[in-house]
């Protein structure tokens, strides 16, 4: 069958585009606070330096959950659609704990950017037929999620 292996190899360099992009860039800071990353400040008191720390600190594991998904993928590219939607949920209950005005929106770009990721890999997933077609698709958000990270990278570090 030829259509499974591109599904697979199209799931894996999905995974892996999402899980090298995810979090790199950023600088954890120094918050200071002595918040716990648990704790989910009002939108006015989260500085730049709490908000990336908790991107930086967070969205590494989620992003090593995410690079994990590429060993299953080549051989499971179903579970590892399913694995990635998980994962997307994770950054979703992420981004409701970055409240700073200025990380938020940015983050939220990442966020949907990576949700296109997931929807893109459960369509092929269901259909491995349309991993050709889709590579546009991938293309358009790598491009998505590698800029918005170097967004969230330049805010951070700035």
């Amino acid at each position: 069958m030829r259509t499974a292996p591109k599904s697979a190899l199209f799931i894996t360099a999905l995974v892996l585009a999402v899980g090298l992009t995810g979090c790199s860039g950023a600088s954890a800071g120094d918050s200071g606070s002595g918040e716990k990353a648990a704790d989910k400040p009002a939108a006015s008191s989260q500085s730049v330096a709490d908000a990336c720390k908790l991107f930086v600190d967070e969205g590494t594991e989620i992003s090593n959950k995410a690079q994990e998904l590429s060993a299953s993928a080549a051989t499971d590219p179903e579970a590892a659609a399913s694995a990635l939607a998980d994962v997307q949920e994770e950054f979703e209950a992420l981004g409701e704990k970055i409240t700073n005005e200025e990380v938020s929106p940015v983050y939220n770009e990442f966020m949907s950017a990576y949700g296109e990721f997931s929807t893109i890999i459960g369509e092929v997933s269901a259909d491995p037929s349309q991993a050709s077609d889709a590579m546009e698709k991938v293309n358009d958000t790598v491009s998505k999620v590698t800029d918005a990270s170097k967004e969230l990278g330049e805010i951070c570090n700035g």
